[in-house]
Parts: structure tokens; sequence; C-alpha cells
């Protein structure tokens, strides 16, 4: 396989810059996710790996060699796009054939192929049927087929999940995982979706305005965000913010004050704020807790029951809210009065003026400690 390194890579359409510079390394083997809303690049980012698009400055590198100017098909890579892309006329076989016949492969090399690529993704039974005869889910693993057939060096998928039922969606990430793990191929593969990201990949990218926002495993950015925008997008709920001051230093850390006058002493390196700065707290909705004392006091303004998970929207002073993110069977209804606590003393993010995480301090606690006994109020 390969590995894929993309150095100050630029895209612009006319004036207008759609990829600023992105530094992004890909392992070889690797399961690599570029994530971010719409508009943010990605697509993009994954056509000029593949040469369908040209780059406007910058280096793209595959197994070392520079390929800025080399066709597709030089490229070695093999792409799966969003609209499944088969030919209505064609049958199964001959729409994963397609792609080979075109380079000439020899007859025994097309039917060992596709036969191969068939059984990996246990479609050997469908080969003799026409697009239109399959479900969404067999016609994407007859395009991902496609792509296997090629041996490419690099497997690019541009949201090739979308069009699913949602839970048609969570069975094709299972089976694009464990096809990951016996092609034990390099994979790139972009959704806006941040739990699809979460779940497959081993590193995330986070792209922004067509810039990269943080790289690293999924945990690390789920735990450690670099700044706001990382921290809103990963994680389902989103994190909770909340605008704040420095009111003072303590030992270890800092204690902010938010809008209602509650001050909270938060574990963090604030070594570059000064009291009265302006920063963000954050918490993770899954990081609260009802308890019968906590800094956070407000009435229940929507729940959301999903079966095994339930949703609280609390609504604070300042028109300001919570949401709080606790198992199926917490026992409360709309209107009551609700309090919060964290359930570790790390479980604080707190955020400078420009957006920036400032580091957590040493002695916070890791997230694995138990948490605090629940109540309700």
């Amino acid at each position: 396989m390969a590995r894929v390194e993309l150095r100050r890579v630029r895209k612009t359409f006319g004036g207008l810059e759609v990829v600023s510079g992105v530094d992004v390394t890909v392992p070889d083997r690797s399961f690599t996710v570029l994530v971010g809303p719409s508009g943010c690049g990605k697509s993009t980012l994954l056509r000029l790996i593949a040469g369908l698009e040209d780059i406007s400055g910058g280096d793209l590198l595959i197994d070392g060699i520079r390929v800025n100017d080399d066709p597709p098909a030089r490229r070695g890579v093999a792409m799966v796009f969003q609209s499944y892309a088969l030919y209505p006329h064609m049958t199964v076989f001959d729409n994963m054939a397609f792609g080979l016949r075109l380079t000439k492969a020899g007859k025994e090399t097309v039917e060992q192929r596709v036969r191969v690529a068939a059984r990996v993704l246990e479609i050997d039974g469908l080969l003799d049927r026409l697009p239109k005869q399959l479900s969404g889910g067999q016609r994407q693993r007859v395009a991902i087929g496609r792509a296997i057939t090629r041996e490419p060096k690099v497997f690019l998928f541009d949201e090739p999940l979308s069009n699913l039922d949602a839970a048609l969606r969570v069975q094709m990430r299972i089976e694009i995982a464990k096809l990951h793990k016996e092609l034990s191929a390099t994979m790139v593969y972009v959704t806006h979706d941040q739990v699809e990201a979460m779940t497959l990949a081993e590193e995330i990218v986070v792209l922004n305005a067509g810039r990269v926002e943080q790289a690293g495993p999924p945990l690390e950015l789920y735990e450690r965000p670099r700044n706001i925008f990382v921290a809103a997008f990963i994680g389902s709920p989103k994190m909770n913010l909340l605008p704040a001051r420095i009111a003072l230093a303590v030992p270890g850390g800092v204690a902010v004050e938010l809008e209602d006058g509650a001050r909270i002493a938060v574990p963090v390196a604030a070594d570059r704020l000064s009291v009265g700065d302006k920063v963000t707290l954050g918490i993770r909705p899954e990081h609260l807790a009802p308890a019968t004392e906590g800094p956070f006091l407000g009435s229940v303004a929507h729940i959301e029951r999903l079966g095994a998970e339930t949703y609280v929207h609390l609504a604070l002073s300042q028109r300001r809210s919570l949401v709080l993110r606790r198992d199926g069977s917490l026992d409360i209804g709309e209107g009551a009065s609700l309090r919060l606590s964290p359930v570790w003393e790390g479980a604080y993010h707190l955020f400078a003026a420009d957006g920036s995480a400032l580091p957590a301090a040493p002695s916070a606690m890791h997230p694995s400690r138990s948490p605090r006994k629940e109540t309700t109020q």
C-alpha cells in the first residue's frame, strides 16, 4: 500500500481559495478520516488526491513520489463515490470488471479479481444482477468492489454512506471497518458525520474553511480538543460552552466566574491569562450529573428520550442552556428544578478569547475515575 503526504497544498477556484496550505500525512495502511462541516474543503481535498482536480500550490506525494502532475490512472488510487456511479445497463460483474478491462487486463485476471472482491464483500451471489435489482447497501458494495478489483495503493471514499438509511449506515460502517482490516489498505475517508468519523478512524483530520483545525486519534480529539471549533464538532451532543471570565488564580488552576456570578475552579495551566480576561468554559453533556450541590441550577426546558439515553435541556439564567446526557432511566419531568455538577474534577475545558484551548493542569484527574452519586432535586 502507500503513505500519502500533503505539503502546504492549496486549491483555488478563480479568486476563491477553498483549500489553504493543508499539511496532512496519511500513514501507510492507516484509516484516516477527513471530517468537517459542509463547505470546509474535505471533498475537494479528496479530489486533489485522486487527481480529479488540479493542485494550485504545494506538493502531493504518494509513496514518496510527487504526483501533482500525474493523471488519476497513474496515481494508484481508487475512489468510491457517494452516488455509487454504477452503469445501469451492466451486470454487477461487468460493473466491477469495467476498470480492469480499460487497462487491457487479461480475461483470467478480470475473472479472478472480480470473484475475489465479490467474495470479500459477500455479493458473489449477485454478479448476474443489474443495479436496479439491488438495494442501496448492495449497490454501495458493488462500487467498493469495483475499487478493490483495481488493487490500488490508496482507497478514497467520498461520503459513501450518506445515501443510506440509518440502520444500513451502521451496518456498512462495520463492513468498511472489517474491509480495512482484511485488505490492510491505506484508506482516506470523507464524511460530515462525526459519529462516523469516531467509529471508523485511526486518525481524524478536522477541517474548517479549508484549513486543518486538528489531527490525531479520535479519543485525543475528544478528550483534548485544540480549540472551540473542534470541541463543539467532535462529540454528540456537542460540548456545552458558557461565557465566563477569569476571577482569580487558585492552587492548580484558576477560578472562572459565570454570567450568573457562580464561580468554578478549573484545573488548567492559565499562565498567559490575567484576572478579568474573557474565556469560554466547556463541559461535555456526558460529564454532568444531577447532584445536591453543584454550580449549575436551572429548570428542565426539554427532554429527549431515546431509549437507552436521555438528553435533558436545562435552561439557565442569562438565556443560556446546558445539555445533560444520562441513561434512559433518568426520572425527571419538564419544568422541574435541577442542579448539575461535573462527574470528575478535570471534566472542564477552558478556552481563551481567541478560541484556543488551555492545557489541563498536571493535577487534573483522569475521566476513568468513578462519578459521584447522582441525586435529583
